[in-house]
């Protein structure tokens, strides 16, 4: 296993877990309604959806991803405050992982060419997929603990850095108060550092939020549909910036149409809240059933896959696999995938164990 990779990625203890109903790795929730818009998609105009693979040579294909960004942001809209005229460069991606790989390559090559070695910050128990990128590229890896982010901000992130973050946050499953007063301090200390987010748990949230991306140094971000929507395996996302990523352009060739409108069709359906209101009992369920299960407090959070418990001394081996985030913010973050799956049909999890209620 990859040193890279959080302990809870060892397949003892993914077994161990999934005994209790839970996961380490966050994986996406299929529902019922991602079934559906599945279903449509192929079978309600069969012709139509046939018809789009063919004559590639007109290339009629170049601009079907276009669509899937004018949703996109018009579904993102009650949550997102950004100027999207400041992000023209536009590519459909694998999910989130393939632009977040490509991007960061880009930043290697980039500071290559400057004869300097690139360094990818990030927050201690940030998403396990930053660090796992940046050593498959030969860039270094810079974990800061998020409690002390004025200081982050003010002195520990050097010039060309590329600090890399989740927003609704990969660490605790909430969406962090702090990210605009961290970009800001960020570019008044250091204006030269990228600050990079990930943006695919927009989507997984029932309450009301707003995420600012007008800070100067947020020169790109990416999003994804596969936890919002239960759109792993379709690897649906996007890369937006700035500037031209070279590395991307051949995306709005070589690209998955019908993930691009499945996605798109999921947004059409359900608002940027629906789906976490619709499923928050389910999720506060299988957060009492599992807490129950594992002997300890479980609390949904923000983040509707995921529930989480205060960390503390004397835990059991097994939850302290779970552990993320710096001492000071340190908690037991759970995926709730399996046990939700399960209490919403039996027959999306049957490999799941029945908790007692």
């Amino acid at each position: 296993m990859s040193e890279a990779l959080p302990r809870y990625a060892a397949a003892e203890v993914k077994a161990a877990l999934l005994d209790h109903g839970v996961s380490g790795t966050i994986y996406a929730l299929v529902m019922p309604e991602s079934e559906a818009a599945l279903n449509a998609l192929v079978d309600e105009d069969r012709a139509a959806f046939l018809e789009q693979y063919r004559e590639a040579w007109t290339q009629k294909q170049d601009a079907m991803h276009e669509a899937y960004f004018e949703r996109w942001i018009q579904w993102s809209a009650p949550v997102l405050d950004w100027d999207a005229g400041r992000f023209p460069f536009r590519y459909p991606t694998a999910g989130a992982s393939e632009g977040i790989v490509k991007l960061m390559a880009e930043y290697a090559a980039r500071e290559a060419a400057a004869a300097r070695r690139g360094a990818v910050h990030m927050f201690e128990g940030e998403y396990e997929g930053f660090p796992a990128f940046a050593h498959s590229l030969g860039l270094d890896v810079v974990r800061h603990p998020r409690e002390a982010w004025k200081a982050v901000a003010a002195e520990r992130v050097p010039a060309h850095a590329a600090f890399w973050i989740s927003q609704p946050s990969a660490i605790d499953g909430m969406v962090w108060p702090h990210f605009e007063a961290f970009a800001a301090a960020l570019h008044a200390a250091q204006p030269e550092a990228r600050l990079v987010p990930d943006l695919t748990y927009v989507g997984s949230v029932a309450r009301a939020y707003a995420i600012a991306l007008h800070a100067p140094n947020i020169h790109e971000f990416v999003i994804s549909q596969s936890k919002p929507f239960g759109g792993y395996y379709h690897r649906a996302g996007a890369a937006f910036s700035e500037a031209e990523c070279p590395s991307l352009f051949g995306n709005h060739w070589f690209k998955n149409l019908a993930s691009i409108g499945w996605a798109r069709l999921m947004m059409e359906r359900h608002g940027v809240h629906d789906l976490p209101r619709r499923y928050a009992a389910v999720q506060a369920e299988a957060a009492r059933r599992c807490g129950k299960a594992l002997g300890v407090e479980l609390a949904p959070c923000d983040v509707n896959l995921l529930a989480s418990a205060p960390w503390r001394d004397g835990l059991s081996p097994l939850l302290a696999s779970v552990g993320r985030g710096s001492e000071a913010e340190k908690v037991v973050r759970l995926c709730l995938t399996p046990t939700m799956a399960r209490l919403i049909d039996p027959a999306l999890a049957p490999s799941v164990p029945d908790l007692e209620e």
